[in-house]
């Protein structure tokens, strides 16, 4: 009884700390909330970097302002116009860098260059971003990436499926509204570890996606 009694005591405690700031990530969490936004403990991320940051809207000065917290892992916005490849590379300097999310982030060749260098990613988010082959060309160095969302990005073809492909650990990818075909899925078949794959609005067909979710081991289904 009472090892049972210790066990849950020394569980309790772990959960606590687990859920306890540091004084380094509360120094993080306290600017995000300064600067509007909303940042909680997401255990997910690496130890070094726990600090999830949420925005409804970002520009360069908040994301610069980033920076200066390494540990901060997540950056998740839902309306970045504003940013320019100024901020876009200032987030390289955040070493844990494991997800990063920009709606309307409108990306040019120099903001996909300055992304492309944040090599820690696992989850990147690009949704109606303006994003073309040539900018997913320049995000080829982001080989750790699990979960990529390109969903809007009408300019997407089968030619960046190729880009794509080279990112080998992906489980979840989204490509929604862009115009790829069935020409482009077969290029995603190396892609064994895929268990989620939206194309919904694409040119893909029925016929094409049921085969190619035969032929994937993990996947269930393409969702269209």
């Amino acid at each position: 009884m009472r090892i049972a009694l210790l066990l849950i005591f020394f569980s309790t405690m772990a959960v606590f700390a687990a859920d306890t700031p540091t004084s380094e990530e509360k120094a993080a969490m306290d600017y995000v909330a300064k600067l509007g936004g909303k940042a909680t403990l997401d255990p997910h991320f690496s130890a070094d970097a726990r600090v999830s940051a949420k925005f409804e809207a970002v520009s360069d000065a908040v994301l610069t302002g980033l920076k200066k917290y390494p540990r901060i892992g997540g950056v998740d916005a839902l309306d970045a116009p504003r940013c320019t490849p100024k901020g876009f590379a200032a987030l390289k300097e955040l070493p844990n860098l494991h997800k990063l999310v920009l709606g309307k982030s409108y990306l040019t060749p120099d903001g996909a260059t300055a992304i492309g260098q944040c090599t820690e990613l696992r989850h990147l988010g690009l949704v109606n971003s303006l994003v073309t082959d040539a900018e997913l060309e320049s995000l080829k160095k982001l080989t750790m990436l699990e979960h990529l969302a390109l969903s809007g990005n009408s300019k997407i073809t089968d030619k960046g499926m190729q880009t794509v492909k080279g990112f080998e650990r992906l489980q979840v990818l989204y490509l929604g509204n862009t115009s790829i075909t069935d020409e482009g899925l077969i290029e995603l078949k190396g892609l064994d570890g895929l268990r989620t794959l939206g194309v919904g609005g694409t040119k893909v067909t029925q016929e094409a996606a049921e085969k190619f979710a035969d032929q994937m081991p993990n996947l269930r289904a393409v969702r269209r």
